[in-house]
């Protein structure tokens, strides 16, 4: 007996359909121009930042001290020195106030006072210049005279308010000393500052 073979039956489906290729676009940015705009917006806005704090949020610079003239008279039992400082306040953006001000001299070492002296309260406006005079008495000691030259050391303590249209008054202590200020007599009860203007050195600590 032969065999045939059964005859084929056909499946009923869709045909095989290939995927269609990705565009080309896929991944790209749609809107190129819309990111930029972002982006810069971003640095502008952190540089707009840093700006702010430069100007509004950095610290004041510190005012200039030095010691323009001084003379000594009078070294019989007492002495009275005469001391114009010249002051000056760099910053372009704030004022400073000072009070609660005190002049003291040091003789033989930094807190050695032979003197001291109340100071007027003073307001220095930004990017200007003035003078502080003050005048101190102190007992004498017998070989100042007899030395030719002697040096003393100035300090002035007072609390500073440093002022700015924009902020609120900042406070601070501040202190600030004027060392080895050279004097020299020119007879047995008179003295000079010998030499130019002595700087001096100032510091300032958050109240």
């Amino acid at each position: 007996m032969s065999i045939h073979p059964e005859p084929e039956i056909p499946v009923a489906g869709y045909p095989a359909v290939a995927p269609s290729p990705r565009a080309a676009t896929d991944g790209q940015p749609k809107h190129p121009l819309r990111r930029l705009i972002i982006i810069a917006s971003a640095v502008l806005a952190f540089a707009a930042f840093v700006a702010f704090y430069v100007w509004f949020i950095s610290e004041p610079c510190l005012p200039k001290f030095s010691v323009s003239s001084a003379s000594l008279h009078g070294l019989s039992t007492t002495a009275s020195f005469n001391v114009t400082f010249s002051v000056r306040n760099p910053s372009q953006r704030f004022g400073i106030r000072y009070t609660e001000a005190e002049a003291s001299v040091t003789y033989g070492g930094w807190y050695s006072v032979v003197a001291k002296s109340a100071l007027p309260p003073l307001y220095l406006g930004s990017d200007s210049s003035t003078v502080i005079r003050a005048r101190l008495v102190a007992a004498i000691a017998d070989d100042w005279a007899v030395k030719g030259t002697v040096e003393f050391g100035f300090w002035i303590r007072a609390v500073a308010y440093f002022r700015s249209s924009s902020l609120r008054p900042r406070r601070h202590r501040m202190m600030v000393y004027c060392c080895d200020v050279p004097f020299r007599f020119t007879n047995s009860t008179a003295a000079v500052l010998s030499g130019p203007q002595r700087p001096c050195k100032v510091g300032t600590t958050v109240m």
